[in-house]
């Protein structure tokens, strides 16, 4: 016989969404009304085909108390309970970088208590089926301390923590991401076929597993995960004799991590899989928007990452049903491993074309946001360890476009250039308190009507750059920081980093 029940998210320390109607939802006995009770709150429904779902009403920011779901013969209650703002914190590795791996992680995680913050990691399985079921069973939401958070998202954490002390509002986040994932693993098969880009990468996957069997696949996967385990062992050895090992002497010592996995049907990159087995056990949970980290694995596909941006945002948002939900997501840094730079692969423009369609996503895209950190990259590491600066900026574009606070939110962008004779003038958005260069102002290039380019001097004034070059004796052309690895010290006087651009898309 059927039994009450909520939806995974609903346990003890949960958050629920303030100033709006929170959907609760379950399944239970046929026919029977659910009374949901929060404080004085109360919402009922009828279970119609195993199935139920009711709105609470709004609750104002800060209210505490237990959630009381009732048929009349059972019922569930759920503890410490409490109103505030839900971000889901979606993307790949850099997103899913914990905590504890941070820099000066030890550090921050001891001092992470904060009974404002909570934490909700969606179950990792890359498919639905009863292990999945099985794994949410125990799965629930912690109060943010230092023997909860250490798996927390570091990016979300920091983002969190600032929002929460900017706006005395309880922020929740729900944690939704892996590793190595591409875009198309966080959108549905429908979403995808409506764009040619988007069934490129069902083609593009689909032919890489092939006619292989899952049988095959196992065994490619046990093979693949003994390799993994050895070079894990090689690099937490090398970490042992020194804790402050570089990426560079770790890949140089001990090989670089095995990648790509062996492609599969089930494999958590599989595009789609994700999507069904993580962002559909969340939706429609009542939240207040989306903060997302991602990009890595799809440099390949640099020029149609802009298209595949809105679609995303229209398939989650279409999922909670709110066409303009705030979405913040997080430009990649600088990126370039020891092998890529021996081999000439430095200004590989695919990188930095990436880097602009996700900030052309950011502008054709509403109610949308983008947290520049091109200054954040290190050497060979594609996991930058200051998730610090990255959890900052993302929350000034949340405290400035959701939270209506009188912050500054990004950085100088490139708005025009206009030549003057032997130089070319760099105008900038978001400049009017001045520019400045940290350490000395390199990154700028410059060409000629033959769009050959050439390193160039760059002067600091106002809020505009004069850059010129002794090859180019008339410049019609400018692009800063467009390489995957070298020099960004531009800011502005308030701290915030220049966007990288060029300013012709036409290029060599």
């Amino acid at each position: 016989m059927a039994m009450l029940q909520t939806a995974p998210l609903f346990s003890d320390n949960m958050v629920l969404q303030r100033d709006t109607e929170v959907r609760v939802w379950g399944t239970g006995v046929e026919g029977t009304t659910v009374t949901v009770r929060f404080g004085a709150s109360t919402a009922e429904a009828v279970v119609r085909n195993g199935k139920w779902r009711c709105f609470l009403p709004p609750q104002n920011a800060g209210v505490t108390g237990s959630l009381r779901v009732s048929d009349g013969n059972a019922e569930l209650c759920f503890n410490n309970v409490i109103a505030g703002d839900i971000w889901l914190a979606g993307g790949q590795s850099n997103m899913e970088l914990e905590l504890q791996h941070c820099l000066n992680g030890e550090k921050e995680l001891a001092s992470c208590a904060n009974p404002r913050i909570r934490i909700y990691q969606a179950v990792k399985q890359a498919v639905d089926g009863d292990a999945l079921l099985k794994a949410e069973q125990h799965n629930g939401w912690k109060v943010c301390a230092p023997d909860t958070a250490a798996a927390m998202s570091a990016v979300a954490y920091f983002f969190a923590r600032k929002v929460a002390a900017e706006t005395n509002v309880p922020i929740g986040i729900i944690g939704c991401n892996w590793g190595g994932t591409s875009i198309s693993c966080w959108m549905s098969e429908e979403q995808l076929r409506r764009s040619k880009a988007g069934q490129k990468c069902l083609d593009d996957y689909a032919a890489r597993i092939g006619d292989k069997t899952g049988e095959q696949w196992n065994a490619e996967m046990d093979a693949y995960f003994a390799e993994w385990r050895a070079w894990d062992a090689r690099v937490q050895a090398r970490r042992k004799l020194d804790p402050a090992v570089t990426w560079e002497t770790l890949n140089a010592e001990c090989g670089e991590c095995p990648w790509p996995q062996p492609a599969g049907r089930k494999s958590p990159y599989c595009p789609t899989n994700l999507y069904h087995s993580m962002i559909r056990r969340i939706a429609p949970f009542t939240m207040k928007g989306f903060l997302y980290y991602q990009g890595e694995e799809d440099w390949n596909r640099a020029e149609d990452y802009a298209g595949l941006m809105w679609y995303l945002i229209d398939q989650w948002r279409g999922d909670w049903g709110d066409k303009d939900m705030p979405f913040f997501f997080v430009q990649l840094p600088m990126y370039a491993s020891k092998r890529e730079l021996e081999a000439g692969l430095a200004n590989n423009a695919q990188w930095c074309v990436l880097q602009e369609n996700q900030y052309k996503a950011s502008k054709f895209v509403a109610n949308t946001g983008m947290a520049v950190i091109i200054d954040c990259g290190e050497f060979d590491n594609i996991h930058p360890l200051d998730k610090q600066t990255v959890g900052f900026r993302l929350a000034l574009q949340a405290l400035k476009k959701t939270y209506g606070r009188d912050v500054p939110a990004d950085g100088p962008v490139f708005r025009k250039a206009v030549n003057e004779g032997g130089a070319i003038r760099v105008y900038f958005a978001n400049a009017e308190i001045g520019l400045e260069s940290r350490g000395p102002l390199e990154g700028f290039e410059v060409a000629g009507e033959d769009g050959a380019y050439y390193k160039a001097d760059a002067e600091i004034e106002g809020g505009t750059a004069r850059v010129f070059s002794d090859k180019v004796a008339v410049p019609v052309r400018v692009r800063y920081a467009w390489s995957a690895w070298g020099p960004a010290p531009l800011y502005a006087k308030n701290g915030l980093a220049a966007m990288p651009f060029r300013s012709c898309e036409d290029d060599r």
